[in-house]
């Protein structure tokens, strides 16, 4: 696995951007490549430590140093994955893009299909939490300082999002990115129309 990450630090660089090029960075990801890798051989729970280190070629006191527990390392992780989404989104903006207009809607589902694998093992092993915990961060430091939306839309469209996302993966991608960004930013699926008065109309 240790020669396998080194294969990937330029790839890795590119992604996660000049200041994730330094080796502490770089042997975090490591460390989460090698959880990912050991969920394909075994049950999330039955992973150790032991297997981990053996897996990214890094001894114990470095896991520890960085971790107090396998799930901290995939957290670690994934918010690697979100900041590259935060990095990109942010030159959208500049450009003139909108914080949940269609275009960042689709841009949001198409980044985050490339680490679908990722994602769907997490929500396979009931870590899904990490998920939302590293989308809810995102939205409060990032957004909200910036458009001043009230925290509570923030995590629920940031919910919504992810949400929406696991669902399009689990149904083989059947829709279009751009339909579904439509179908969201149009508000459609939130509509009272979509939903009986009450549980009385389902009689």
């Amino acid at each position: 696995m240790m020669l396998q990450c080194r294969a990937k630090e330029k790839d890795m660089a590119e992604l996660f951007g000049k200041k994730y090029t330094n080796r502490t960075r770089f042997t975090r990801m490591c460390i989460g490549e090698a959880v990912f890798s050991l969920m394909d051989k075994k049950p999330y729970e039955e992973i150790r430590v032991s297997d981990i280190v053996k897996r990214a070629g890094v001894s114990r006191m470095t896991f520890y140093h960085y971790y107090e527990q396998k799930e901290d390392a995939l957290a670690d992780y994934f918010h690697e994955i979100v900041n590259g989404y935060v990095r990109e989104r942010s030159e959208i903006i500049k450009k003139g893009g909108k914080f949940h207009d269609p275009g960042s809607i689709e841009h949001a589902l198409k980044y985050f299909d490339q680490y679908a694998a990722f994602i769907l093992k997490l929500v396979d092993a009931h870590l899904y939490h990490i998920i939302l915990e590293a989308m809810n961060s995102f939205m409060m430091e990032r957004i909200q300082p910036v458009y001043k939306i009230p925290p509570y839309e923030l995590y629920f469209y940031g919910g919504a999002l992810m949400n929406v996302f696991v669902m399009w993966e689990k149904n083989g991608k059947r829709e279009t990115p751009e339909a579904i960004a439509k179908t969201l930013a149009s508000g459609a699926v939130f509509t009272a129309d979509t939903f009986p008065a009450s549980c009385d109309d389902n009689k």
